[in-house]
């Protein structure tokens, strides 16, 4: 009796050991890729550069005045295919909105920041 309940144990474990030990590779798809978001500052001041969705926004970075920087924008910012972005300078009041913009993940939106603000423009850009 001792004896067949030893076997029955070693089996049951066996078993379990088996069954922990597959693996199976995930169907999930890989990430999106990022989208590139270049600001050319042509602005004297500073700006911070937010990506917005709906009344909520994050943080892209900065851009010195008069120079230019690229960011790398995840996917999950315009998880409904559009981004709009909202550019803040530093030291004044005044800010501008983008319209929301039509992107896909590994794209490239050029946004010019102008030294008179409602004329900043933008464009997209297929890698």
């Amino acid at each position: 009796m001792v004896r067949e309940s030893i076997i029955a144990c070693l089996a049951g474990l066996t078993i379990d050991a088996a069954a922990c030990a597959t693996h199976h590779k995930s169907a999930a798809a890989a990430p999106p890729e990022p989208m590139v978001v270049i600001v050319n500052n042509t602005n004297y001041l500073d700006v911070d550069v937010f990506a917005v969705r709906g009344t909520s926004r994050s943080r892209v970075g900065s851009v010195t005045g008069l120079s230019s920087a690229t960011f790398s924008v995840p996917a999950h910012y315009a998880s409904d295919g559009n981004l709009q972005l909202l550019v803040d300078p530093i030291g004044s009041n005044a800010t501008y909105l983008t319209d929301k913009i039509a992107v896909s993940p590994g794209q490239q939106l050029e946004l010019t920041v102008a030294a008179i603000l409602r004329m900043s423009s933008y464009s997209v850009w297929s890698k």
